[in-house]
């Protein structure tokens, strides 16, 4: 039994193309190109057409239509928590990392999160602070 891999960007881009309960066709460099960024204003179909792909996968993110676009949840929608995950995919960096960290391994997303435990430490941030007062007097 195999670690579950991640699809490529090809093979995401060609389930979303042969899905037929949409229109939408997508090949690999566009797709590519939504995610390094360089396009950054897909049509609310490829949106719906990406997201139903994602939807369909089991993940641990939640993904809509509404947290890529920033519009306002449903009004049936779970509240605060949703707000939340849709302030934070609002931002083209944030949204840009959470899809490269996707591309990665099991293993890496790990590394990825325990450097990103190091950065959030508060001892570690007071500390590299004091770190750099400390060189900038001996340089003075």
């Amino acid at each position: 039994m195999g670690r579950l891999r991640e699809p490529t960007t090809s093979e995401v881009a060609k389930a979303i193309s042969q899905d037929p309960s949409h229109d939408v066709t997508l090949s690999r460099s566009y797709l590519t190109s939504l995610r390094n960024g360089s396009q950054t204003n897909p049509t609310i179909s490829v949106l719906s057409a990406i997201v139903r792909y994602f939807q369909s996968r089991e993940m641990t993110l939640p993904v809509s239509v509404s947290a890529l676009t920033s519009e306002a949840d449903p009004p049936n929608a779970a509240g605060e928590e949703k707000d939340e995950w849709a302030e934070m995919l609002s931002d083209r960096q944030v949204r840009s990392i959470a899809l490269r960290a996707g591309q990665l391994t099991p293993d890496l997303r790990e590394q990825l999160l325990s450097i990103m435990d190091v950065l959030d430490d508060p001892r570690t941030s007071a500390k590299s602070r004091n770190d750099d007062d400390t060189s900038d007097r001996g340089q003075s």
